[in-house]
C-alpha cells in the first residue's frame, strides 16, 4: 500500500506530492496543522470584529482595493463573487493528476495557519481529493502573481459551481459533489481569497515536470550508452579522471552512470578512431547539466510547496500584514526556465545521435536490415524527421518565461509568469521523451544490425524495447514502433 502523506504546512517533497496526486496515497492533515488553522481563523474573526483594515475582507481586491463593501452582501456572497470573477481560465483542461497536485499544494500552504481560512473550507478541499472529485480547470490564465484563474476554478467547484470530474464522468460540480456524498462548501471570512492566492498551479506543474525529468535524464544516459555500443565509438571520454578534472558535479554523476551502464568498459577499441562525435562525447556533459538544472528546480519547487504564499498573512504574534509579497514566483519561474532549457539541450543532442545512427557513416544507411528489400524498404530514416520536428518545436517554444512580465492592473506592474515556466518545463519533458525514445529505437536497431555486444544493464533495456518492438526488417507502420518504444519506457 502507498504510505499516507501528512500535510502540516511545512516541507512537502515532490515525491510525497506525486505519491498523493498520482499514486492515490491517503492525505491527512496533522493535528498540529489543524490547531494552527483553527487559531488563525479565530484571530481573523477577532480582527474583523475590531474594525482592523484587512485587504480583501474590508476592501476590494487588486485595483479595486479602494472599494469598501456595503452592509448588504453577505460574506459568503462576496467570496463567491470573487471566485466567479477570477475563474477566467481558458484552454485545454488540466489533467486530473495535475489538478490534484495543485489542490494539495494549496492545501499545504493553508495548513501553515497564516491565511485565516476556515477549518471547514480546508477540510472540504482535502475531501475533494479523498472522494475523487476533480474540478475541471482550464490550464491557461495565470501570470504567476498568484495562480488566480486556475485556483478560482477549483474554488468554484468547492462551492458547487463550474464543472468537475467524478468516476470518469465530467459533470456540473454540484452533481459531482452530490455523487461523492459532499455538500457544497460555505465560505466565510476571506476563504475565497485564500483559495485563489499563491502559486499552487506553478508549483504543482513544476513538481510533476521535475519528477518526470529525472527518469528522462536517466534514460537519456542509458540511450546514449546504447548508441555508443551500436556505433562502437571510443569510450575513454568517460574516464573518471577526466570528469574529476572538469569538476562539474552533474557531469561527474552522468559519466559515472554511463560507466555503470557500459559495465565500466571504457577502453578505446584498437585501431578505431581517436574521437567520438561531440553528441556522444558530450553526452555526460549534456545530461549532467540537466541533472544540475533539475537539482536547482527541485529545490525551488519544494521551497514553494512549503511556502507561505498569500496576502494578507497572519503572523505568529497575532498581527496581520496586508502587504505580503509571498505570492510572486520569480525564483520558481527562473528555476523551471533553466530546467526546460536543459531538457531541450538533452533532446537536441539525442536527435543528433539518432541522425548519426542513420546516416550510413558507420552502420547501414537508414539502419536497413541485411534482409531489407532494395528499392522498397526505407528503414528508420523518417524517425529522425519526427525527432527533428519535435526539437524544432521545442526551440520555437523556448525562451525564459520569467523574463516576460506584463503589467496586469494598476499597482500590479510586475508578474513572474511562473505558471508559463512550469508549462514550458512540462512540454520540454513530454517532447524530449519522444525524441529520446526515437534515438533508443534506432540504437536498438543499430545494435541488432551490427551484432554489438551489450553489458547486462543495456541488454535488459534492449529486451524491454524488443518485447514490444521487433527488429525492423521490412517496412511497417513506423508510428507504432515509436509509440511502442515509449510504452516500453513509460508503461
Amino acid at each position: 500500500m502507498t504510505a499516507p502523506v501528512d500535510l502540516d504546512g511545512g516541507p512537502l517533497s515532490i515525491a510525497e506530492l506525486v505519491r498523493a496526486a498520482r499514486g492515490g496515497a491517503e492525505v491527512r492533515l496533522t493535528a498540529a496543522a489543524a490547531g494552527r488553522v483553527e487559531r488563525a481563523h479565530a484571530r481573523l474573526r477577532e480582527l474583523c470584529a475590531s474594525g482592523t483594515p484587512i485587504y480583501g475582507v474590508t476592501t476590494g481586491v487588486g485595483a479595486l482595493e479602494r472599494d469598501r463593501p456595503g452592509a448588504g452582501p453577505s460574506e459568503e456572497e462576496r467570496q463567491r463573487a470573487l471566485l466567479r470573477s477570477h475563474a477566467a481560465g481558458v484552454g485545454a483542461p488540466m489533467a486530473d493528476d495535475e489538478v490534484r497536485a495543485m489542490m494539495l499544494a494549496r492545501a499545504n500552504t493553508l495548513a501553515k495557519g497564516m491565511s485565516g481560512v476556515s477549518p471547514a473550507t480546508l477540510d472540504r478541499l482535502l475531501a475533494l481529493v479523498a472522494r475523487g472529485v476533480t474540478p475541471v480547470v482550464p490550464e491557461l490564465g495565470s501570470v504567476g502573481a498568484s495562480d488566480l484563474a486556475p485556483l478560482a476554478h477549483v474554488g468554484l467547484a468547492l462551492v458547487g459551481e463550474g464543472r468537475a470530474r467524478h468516476d470518469g464522468s465530467e459533470l456540473p460540480a454540484a452533481e459531482a459533489l452530490a455523487r461523492a456524498g459532499l455538500a457544497p462548501a460555505r465560505l466565510t471570512g476571506r476563504d475565497g481569497l485564500a483559495l485563489v492566492n499563491g502559486l499552487a498551479q506553478s508549483a504543482a506543474l513544476g513538481a510533476l515536470a521535475a519528477h518526470d525529468a529525472l527518469s528522462l535524464i536517466e534514460l537519456g544516459e542509458a540511450t546514449a550508452a546504447m548508441t555508443l555500443s551500436a556505433v562502437g565509438a571510443p569510450r575513454d571520454f568517460l574516464d573518471e579522471r577526466l570528469a574529476e578534472a572538469k569538476g562539474q558535479s552533474g557531469q561527474k554523476d552522468s559519466a559515472r552512470a554511463m560507466r555503470r551502464l557500459l559495465g565500466d568498459d571504457i577502453r578505446r577499441p584498437a585501431g578505431g578512431p581517436l574521437r567520438a562525435p561531440l553528441s556522444l562525447r558530450y553526452a555526460p556533459q549534456v545530461t549532467g547539466a540537466a541533472r544540475s538544472a533539475l537539482a536547482f528546480a527541485t529545490a525551488a519547487v519544494e521551497a514553494e510547496l512549503g511556502a507561505a504564499a498569500d496576502n494578507p498573512l497572519l503572523l505568529d504574534d497575532g498581527s496581520l500584514c496586508s502587504n505580503s509579497a509571498t505570492t510572486g514566483g520569480q525564483e520558481l519561474a527562473q528555476a523551471l526556465d533553466l530546467l526546460a532549457a536543459a531538457i531541450v539541450s538533452l533532446a537536441v543532442a539525442s536527435e543528433r545521435r539518432a541522425a548519426a545512427l542513420l546516416d550510413g557513416s558507420v552502420l547501414p544507411l537508414a539502419l536497413r536490415h541485411p534482409r531489407a528489400r532494395a528499392g522498397v524498404d526505407s528503414g528508420l530514416l523518417i524517425a529522425q524527421y519526427t525527432a527533428a520536428a519535435l526539437v524544432a518545436e521545442l526551440r520555437v517554444r523556448g525562451g525564459a518565461a520569467g523574463a516576460h512580465s506584463i503589467p496586469t492592473c494598476p499597482g500590479e506592474d510586475h508578474v513572474s509568469m511562473s505558471a508559463l515556466a512550469a508549462r514550458q518545463a512540462r512540454l520540454a519533458v513530454e517532447r524530449a521523451r519522444t525524441v529520446v525514445a526515437i534515438e533508443l529505437l534506432c540504437a536498438c536497431q543499430g545494435v541488432d544490425v551490427a551484432g554489438a555486444a551489450l553489458s547486462p544493464p543495456l541488454a535488459l533495456l534492449h529486451a524491454r524495447v524488443r518485447a514490444r518492438v521487433p527488429v525492423w526488417i521490412e517496412d511497417r507502420f513506423l508510428a507504432d514502433d515509436i509509440t511502442g518504444t515509449l510504452a516500453a519506457l513509460w508503461p
